[in-house]
């Protein structure tokens, strides 16, 4: 009999730690993320005119014709896209709109320096030395969405700064000053 008195009280200590570890673990539950399949579509935007991708494991042709054109993937087919042409995304000819496989595929950096580049708001020339850094470590991809969102800027009279134009001009060497109306 001397015995149960001790193995209870090792089955009450080992009863109060795991209630003091259930206390203490305050992680969020993920439970109610629901992770994405291969077989989930995602859409696919053209940030740039006339892009095509044939993928080699299903023979689907994707052709994106305009900038802002969408095609639906399957989380699958753009894995397959990742893995044999990083260019697509990297150079930022198309965009992912999922935020889920942005960050799967590290893009979340890149994603949000587009956007900020793409915000009229942003081009004032406090926010030169900011832009100027961002463009000199943007990929060409980038810079030419930038020299084309610009000059649709001073086309449409939303960017009239004289001393803001000079200076995109100086950091994009190219003439913007002249679509100024």
């Amino acid at each position: 009999m001397a015995e149960k008195p001790a193995q209870n009280a090792k089955t009450d200590t080992v009863a109060a730690e795991s209630k003091t570890a259930a206390a203490t673990d305050t992680k969020p539950k993920t439970a109610a993320r629901k992770p994405l399949a291969d077989t989930d579509e995602i859409e696919i935007v053209s940030l740039i005119p006339h892009v095509s991708y044939k993928d080699k494991t299903t023979e689907d042709l994707y052709e994106w014709d305009d900038i802002g054109h969408t095609e639906m993937m399957t989380v699958q087919t753009i894995k397959n896209m990742w893995r044999s042409h990083k260019s697509y995304f990297r150079n930022l000819w198309l965009k992912i709109t999922d935020d889920k496989v942005i960050k799967h595929l590290g893009l979340s950096n890149l994603y949000k320096q587009y956007e900020f580049l793409m915000e009229q708001s942003n081009y004032t020339m406090d926010n030169m030395s900011a832009i100027a850094e961002k463009l000199h470590k943007a990929p060409n991809g980038l810079k030419a969405s930038v020299c084309s969102k610009i000059k649709s800027f001073v086309c449409s009279g939303e960017l009239t700064d004289v001393q803001v134009i000079r200076k995109m001009e100086t950091i994009l060497g190219i003439d913007i000053l002249s679509f100024l109306q």
